[in-house]
């Protein structure tokens, strides 16, 4: 099992056991197959798709090649303190389950770091 497919298997793993619903596109069509390794090799042929549903806030994953996860936030959603709190609390219960560190940042880049979560 390579580092990516453990990845995605720890992130539905924690998704499942903290009951957190979501749901897994294959070119925008919903699909009920949650194998890791199956979904990888489906993305070799067609866009594959996460969202989570967190308290109100959609969290938008895509498997993309390589070894970098990317999740999309739109920001509208985070409109108060609360909203920051809630999805701060995902990242670091995520970043904790993956022994990773979490980035956010502006669209389109990696260099401006807005936030970092470490585990």
């Amino acid at each position: 099992m390579n580092i990516e497919t453990q990845v995605w298997a720890l992130i539905f793993d924690y998704l499942e056991s903290n009951e957190i619903n979501y749901r897994v596109t294959i070119d925008g069509v919903i699909t009920k197959i949650r194998d890791i390794t199956e979904l990888l090799r489906i993305k070799k042929e067609a866009s594959v798709g996460i969202t989570i549903e967190y308290s109100e806030i959609d969290i938008c994953g895509h498997f993309y090649e390589g070894s970098v996860i990317e999740f999309d936030i739109s920001p509208i959603q985070i409109h108060s303190e609360k909203k920051i709190d809630i999805l701060m609390n995902f990242l670091i219960n995520l970043s904790r389950k993956l022994n990773k560190t979490i980035i956010i940042t502006p669209e389109m880049t990696m260099e401006e770091v807005l936030v970092r979560v470490e585990p």
